[in-house]
């Protein structure tokens, strides 16, 4: 009974959520974005906000998880709305358009189709590579710039 005393008044804070949430939060974050450095970098900023914050958070409120799932979801939005904006480029010649995305519109033609055709159209690394004729390298590369663009304008 004594244990479980302790264990109810242990205070909470930013270490214990990431030792307790760190890993679940990770595959919950690589499970929309598909890199994992990706993944590792939204984490981090997460878990930086939430130590800028933790003090004016209603902890009690709801479980631990749906708070950082729902930071979570907060930080991945421009991710999220920047692939929602690729329905508008259904074929590689309509990459070409301006859509109403500012991340999308600061991507070449090329970075925009391969972001489009991985995260809206869910193409494999592997079948893009073999579509577009290069690289499953050069695919990668591509696609962590268009996420260098999405990163640096978010932060900006």
């Amino acid at each position: 009974m004594l244990k479980q005393e302790i264990v109810k008044i242990k205070p909470l804070n930013v270490r214990s959520l990431y030792d307790s949430y760190a890993s679940m939060l990770l595959g919950y974050i690589f499970a929309i974005v598909k890199d994992r450095q990706v993944a590792e970098s939204y984490l981090v900023k997460i878990f930086s906000n939430i130590s800028a914050q933790f003090n004016r958070i209603d902890w009690e409120g709801g479980s631990h998880w749906e708070h950082l799932r729902r930071f979570a979801k907060q930080e991945l939005a421009v991710f999220t709305n920047t692939v929602k904006s690729c329905e508008y480029d259904v074929a590689p010649d309509a990459v070409e358009q301006t859509s109403a995305n500012r991340y999308l519109d600061k991507m070449t033609s090329e970075q925009r189709q391969i972001f489009c055709s991985v995260y809206y159209h869910r193409y494999t690394i592997t079948q893009l590579a073999v579509e577009l004729d290069k690289s499953e390298d050069s695919i990668n590369k591509i696609l962590k710039e268009a996420f260098a663009i999405i990163k640096q304008l978010h932060e900006s």
